[in-house]
């Protein structure tokens, strides 16, 4: 078995060389959110056929968060080692899977989910992406709603500014992220609190661990201010030269246009590329209606890996 080298800081500019192999531009596919993201501790990794291989070892068993990264001609071979490798580890050949696989990686894998075949293609989420300009702009009747909210924002609250998120905003963040939690929870039904809890304290984990390595992970963040109270702030990087990623938007949803005047003006960080991917929308359907009331002009297509019981 190949070492599987634990992920770390030290391990970026390594994966980085390699995603750019596949110039993907879905959410997933930066370091950045896979070091955020991943289980404390899960994170693992090694170079398999010149492809970055990058594994989730939990209590669960030995998985993959993405597909290897690498040229075209040697993923093939680095998928069908990491199938080995995972099969040798797992108690089951069901614990087996590769998540957010792009959809051009099934044809240059040769995968088609047919019977007999080592792998069942399961749809995942898609990102939503947008034309950064579409945002910056609001043009047209399809954005009135967004333009109006805005105006209004800025007519009751003369007194906001924005800042550059730096290290002096990050108590006012961690204030802000309880407090955005507390009222959520008190407007959810009772049966709904306890899964929407644990999606929100893996994120709050997310962002504790950005805000520790925001400076050496090159994330750029703006803070919204009304009357010197933090009550907004965001943060994201870039996928690639052309693709900019939203990783987490907080506002106090108390403040109507708050989060409307945010992410435009958060949009403008990124207005030297030609679109801005804001991730999935978790399954909820409030969250997929606002994400559509934004006119996504693409969506970022992602597929799940499962291991076919009949498969060879």
């Amino acid at each position: 078995m190949p070492d599987l080298q634990t992920l770390s800081l030290d391990a970026r500019s390594l994966f980085e060389h390699y995603a750019r192999k596949v110039g993907v531009p879905l959410s997933d596919y930066t370091f950045a959110i896979n070091l955020l993201w991943l289980p404390a501790g899960s994170g693992r990794f090694a170079l398999i056929d010149d492809c970055f291989c990058l594994f989730c070892l939990d209590e669960d068993g030995l998985s993959m968060p993405l597909p290897p990264l690498g040229t075209g001609e040697r993923q093939p071979a680095a998928l069908a080692e990491c199938l080995r490798l995972m099969d040798e580890y797992n108690s089951s050949p069901a614990l087996s899977t590769v998540e957010f696989v792009y959809r051009d990686f099934l044809n240059v894998a040769g995968i088609a989910g047919s019977d007999g075949e080592p792998w069942l293609i399961e749809r995942s989420l898609p990102d939503y992406i947008y034309r950064t300009a579409d945002l910056i702009e609001l043009r047209g009747n399809a954005y009135k709603s967004k333009r109006s909210e805005i105006n209004q924002f800025r007519r009751t609250h003369p007194n906001h500014r924005l800042e550059r998120l730096g290290r002096q905003h990050f108590d006012g963040i961690r204030d802000l992220y309880d407090t955005w939690l507390r009222n959520r929870i008190a407007y959810l039904p009772s049966e709904a609190i306890g899964a929407f809890y644990d999606t929100v304290e893996q994120e709050r984990i997310a962002v504790e661990r950005a805000l520790a390595h925001y400076d050496t992970l090159a994330l750029e963040g703006l803070c919204l201010f009304i009357d010197d109270r933090l009550e907004g702030f965001t943060f994201g990087e870039r996928i690639t030269a052309d693709v900019g990623n939203v990783l987490v938007e907080k506002t106090n949803f108390a403040i109507s246009g708050s989060a409307q005047y945010l992410f435009r003006e958060f949009a403008k960080t990124f207005s030297d590329c030609t679109y801005l991917n804001v991730g999935d929308d978790l399954g909820l359907e409030n969250l997929r209606r606002v994400k559509m009331s934004y006119r996504p002009a693409l969506f970022g297509e992602k597929v799940t890996l499962r291991r076919n019981p009949a498969g060879s």
